[in-house]
């Protein structure tokens, strides 16, 4: 009898072994190995979004060798998805379930996209320096996705450059440059980013043949978020981030607990003098939750995500202290619940960070993967 190769083991088989499969990294195994595994086992209904940590970095970029994706829960579980692509040991972005790879910290002269789950490619040019990388869209379902990448300008000031497939190389974004990004959404055709100075750039695609985007600046949005605060004395502001939600742009605020509303979520009104007003608060995102803290935010529903929580905000912040490292707010009820700073990373010599959330790539169905 001829032998059978591991590709040609019958569907059934396949699919009853992967249902008795209880953890991530085991589905997410079974999903690497080929196309017919990924066609044949069990729908991944459980897929979290993550938490990449890593050690304190040089200009943005997180060794992948001293990085790991970590549950946003008590204990951190660690997740492993196999190697990335060899000769390409740093991390400098995590979009749309793509990690953006380097070969090098300082003067980086390769860039690839890894996709962990298909183990797909696609290599990019490479500007110099580099530190980080944007996704607009997903590669894989998109014909009209684009990359943002960002380049230090001075002590807090950075370039921006935009990539299209087809591209020979990088052009110029926004010619003037702004502060260090903060967090990025992306919308109908729009980047929406804050910087570390708490102002809004908004860029538009939507240019018809002109390649380069308009891109608006808002000013100071801190002083328009410190108006809506209604108390008796000003509470500070622990951060404020755009995100895209169900079609919609929504502006979060998080304020330290002494406030009695630790987070509000707004739909921002534009004005004819491209300024923004925060009038409208959202109360209820429905089966969603939001994810923010630095780098790209995105919402993700908690009927495809079941093991997130409905109606909140997850936000992965810098742990000063080492006591907590992601707090969850309920919107509903105004809670907090802080996650502890992982054990296991207090114990290493070296500060470890949420560097960003990262989720594996929509849609995560059988039938969307082909040889």
């Amino acid at each position: 009898m001829a032998a059978v190769g591991w590709s040609s083991l019958p569907a059934d088989l396949l699919k009853e072994i992967s249902s008795r499969l209880s953890s991530d990294a085991d589905l997410l195994h079974i999903h690497q190995v080929c196309p017919h595994w990924r066609a044949s086992t069990s729908l991944p209904s459980a897929w979290r979004p993550w938490v990449l940590a890593g050690r304190a970095w040089r200009s943005g970029l997180v060794p992948i060798g001293d990085y790991s994706l970590r549950l946003p829960r008590r204990g951190a579980q660690r997740m492993e998805f196999g190697a990335p692509p060899a000769g390409f040991p740093y991390c400098c972005g995590t979009s749309r379930g793509w990690l953006a790879l380097v070969d090098d910290d300082r003067s980086p002269t390769r860039l690839v996209l890894w996709e962990p789950l298909s183990n797909t490619e696609i290599s990019l040019p490479c500007p110099s320096p580099l530190t980080r990388i944007f996704l607009s869209d997903d590669p894989l379902t998109s014909s009209s996705w684009f990359a943002i990448a960002t380049q230090l300008k001075g002590r807090i000031g950075q370039r921006t450059l935009l990539w299209r497939p087809g591209d020979a190389d990088w052009s110029m974004m926004y010619e003037r440059g702004t502060y260090e990004i903060d967090s990025i959404t992306f919308l109908e055709g729009k980047a929406y980013y804050i910087d570390v100075e708490n102002n809004i750039i908004v860029c538009d695609f939507n240019t018809g043949t002109d390649p380069s985007p308009k891109c608006t600046w808002v000013y100071d949005f801190c002083s328009i978020v410190n108006k809506l605060c209604k108390c008796d004395r000003l509470h500070p502001m622990r951060g404020v981030h755009v995100v895209a939600c169900n079609g919609e742009l929504l502006v979060v605020v998080l304020h330290w607990e002494s406030h009695p509303s630790p987070a509000e979520v707004y739909k921002p009104e534009w004005m004819l003098d491209l300024q923004v007003e925060l009038h409208e608060r959202v109360m209820d995102l429905g089966d969603y939750s939001l994810f923010v803290g630095l780098g790209e935010t995105f919402s993700l529903s908690a009927k495809e995500f079941p093991s997130i929580k409905r109606n909140c905000v997850y936000y992965a912040d810098k742990p000063y202290n080492q006591e907590y490292w992601i707090s969850v707010f309920h919107l509903g009820s105004d809670v907090v619940e802080e996650i502890p700073y992982p054990e296991e990373l207090k114990q290493d010599t070296t500060d470890w960070i949420p560097y960003s959330w990262f989720y594996l790539r929509e849609p995560l169905r059988s039938n969307v993967f082909e040889a």
